[in-house]
């Protein structure tokens, strides 16, 4: 999948990097949820997905609390061409705690869509987490929980590449 990255792209953070993000990213979950026996992990498809199961299994591997998981897409280059929808049989969202996450927080547009999906199912609370959070928004979207901060020239793109296990290889600049 690293075939997808230009050859003059800047690694900006290792798969060890990513896994220590990880890792203070959930406990950043437990501890704003420490009075909560159940949190809906949302992911947007592909990479939010991707991370927020690198997320619950570290999240389970700290503390015994009922997680559940599901996908969300939105269509990224068009957002209002089609309604996102979330893909898992998980549609009672009501009461309860969610995480939306996506690998990279950009313009905001993509968490926005999704956003309008979530809300309408009556949860308790939603917060967001990102890996990498970049500077320009257009949309009044923040992340509660961020891996890193980067602030890139508009032109600049990233993308954060898992192998085909899932396990985090690099998040890369270009």
């Amino acid at each position: 999948m690293v075939n997808l990255i230009p050859k003059d792209a800047q690694k900006i953070l290792s798969s060890q990097q990513i896994e220590q993000k990880i890792n203070r990213m959930a406990l950043e979950i437990l501890e704003l949820h420490y009075n909560r026996t159940e949190i809906v992990l949302l992911g947007i498809e592909n990479g939010g997905y991707q991370l927020a199961s690198l997320l619950l299994k570290r999240i389970k591997s700290i503390q015994n609390i009922h997680i559940e998981i599901a996908s969300i897409y939105v269509n990224k280059e068009t957002p209002y061409s089609e309604a996102s929808r979330i893909n898992e049989e998980q549609q009672n969202l009501n009461n309860k705690a969610i995480i939306l996450i996506d690998d990279v927080g950009n313009s905001g547009s993509t968490l926005f869509h999704a956003l309008q999906t979530i809300y309408p199912l009556h949860p308790i609370s939603i917060h967001v987490a990102v890996l990498i959070d970049r500077t320009h928004k257009r949309f009044p979207i923040k992340a509660d929980i961020v891996g890193m901060d980067l602030a890139t020239t508009l032109t600049e793109h990233i993308r954060v590449v898992f192998d085909d296990n899932g396990a985090p290889e690099g998040a890369y600049i270009f």
